[in-house]
């Protein structure tokens, strides 16, 4: 097994532990009386960790070995399960989402900075679709089965049997694949230690507002879709399949959009993107027919998760030189990352005090607007490297 099939099947593990963690939290709310801005903090905190190792996380796993560090994000996540299996209240449940928010911080800035350093120009959309719609394998896979065994047991049983998976996977990981180090290529670069150029790249600053604005219409979607499921009155058995719905587009849409994007340009492919996702969240606080709730679940999964191969793609071309990759890749993840705190905070707020519809509505705002930085830079400015695509 290569290095990039390791990596694949790492990103499916973190994934579908993180998502599957915030599916709990309809069952604990209900057990343990837990009001919806408490819900957001809780989810906030799930990219708090990403906002804070952000920026250092490429000199992390210089230090101690990229695949080290991604295999403790396993043991992370298996603390915060157990934690949350052991909670009674709301200071342990805070305590397990900061330990999984730091093993979530830590994959996705190695990681993307790993794809643009071995991807051609041409070809980096194609690569960061496919690697990024190997964490929707974990989603639909791992997360989806989540309300599956809460109704054959309990939520509690369901976390303990959470925590031990990650666990043994990091020790079998340990035991037969200790000797793989993804920390290569980070190291070479590890004399880089200025961000020369990035300050003066029209088309990153670009991405690092686009990506703020996107992280605050879709980055927090799938901790709300399974309230609106119960909302709308959906069984605990079927929960964990609709959310699995919305996963399944997540991962349709990083590959087809991934692809898209390298041949006609990341101009049309995100604003395109942004209205669709604008207009299916309008269209999913509407629909009241579980069937119907599914289809569009799959079509906003489509184009929520979809504009994430877009956006790295805008990275890599705007940055002036690979050695910079890890650093500018770094630096969207803290800026995308204070957004993804932000948005489950407001959004919980906005639940609380009006309804659980609210928040896509708000959501679907912030999607129309998410195009506007590049709607404008295109208007006003006439050199762009991928922005002009």
């Amino acid at each position: 097994m290569d290095k990039m099939m390791r990596l694949n099947l790492l990103h499916i593990l973190n994934d579908g532990f993180l998502a599957s963690l915030p599916l709990l939290l309809p069952f604990i709310q209900k057990d343990l009386g837990i009001e919806f801005s408490k819900i957001g903090l809780l989810t906030g905190l799930l990219n708090s960790a990403s906002v804070i190792l952000a920026l250092p996380a490429a000199s992390i796993a210089m230090r101690f070995g990229g695949y080290k560090v991604l295999l403790m994000s396993m043991v992370l996540y298996s603390c915060a399960f157990i934690i949350t299996g052991l909670s009674s209240g709301f200071m342990l449940l805070t305590c397990a989402f900061i330990l999984a928010s730091i093993g979530f911080g830590l994959f996705h800035p190695i990681s993307f900075a790993l794809i643009a350093n071995s991807s051609d120009q041409n070809d980096i959309g194609n690569r960061m679709g496919s690697f990024t719609a190997m964490g929707d394998i974990g989603r639909v896979g791992i997360a989806a089965c989540v309300t599956i065994f809460v109704s054959i047991v309990d939520w509690r049983n369901t976390a303990f049997m959470y925590g031990v998976l990650p666990l043994v996977m990091a020790i079998l990981s340990l035991i037969f694949l200790y000797k793989v180090d993804f920390s290569s290529s980070l190291a070479e670069k590890a004399k880089i230690r200025k961000i020369h150029g990035l300050h003066k790249s029209k088309e990153f600053i670009i991405a690092i507002l686009t990506s703020f604005i996107d992280s605050l219409a879709s980055s927090s979607l799938f901790v709300f879709l399974p309230f609106l499921f119960v909302y709308r009155g959906a069984s605990t058995a079927i929960l964990g399949s609709l959310s699995g719905a919305f996963f399944i587009g997540n991962m349709m849409g990083k590959i087809m959009i991934g692809k898209i994007t390298d041949r006609i340009g990341c101009k049309k492919v995100f604003i395109i993107s942004e209205i669709l996702m604008s207009l299916l969240l309008i269209s999913i606080s509407i629909v009241k027919d579980i069937i119907m709730i599914s289809i569009v679940s799959i079509m906003l999964g489509t184009v929520t998760k979809g504009t994430v191969p877009i956006i790295n793609t805008l990275i890599a071309k705007a940055v002036p030189d690979r050695k910079l990759n890890e650093k500018a890749f770094s630096i969207v993840s803290f800026v995308s990352g204070i957004s993804a705190v932000i948005a489950p905070l407001l959004l919980g707020f906005l639940a609380q005090k009006y309804n659980i519809i609210f928040v896509f509505h708000i959501s679907a705002l912030f999607a129309f607007i998410a195009v506007l930085p590049i709607l404008i830079t295109t208007l006003f400015f006439k050199k762009h490297t991928c922005i002009s695509a």
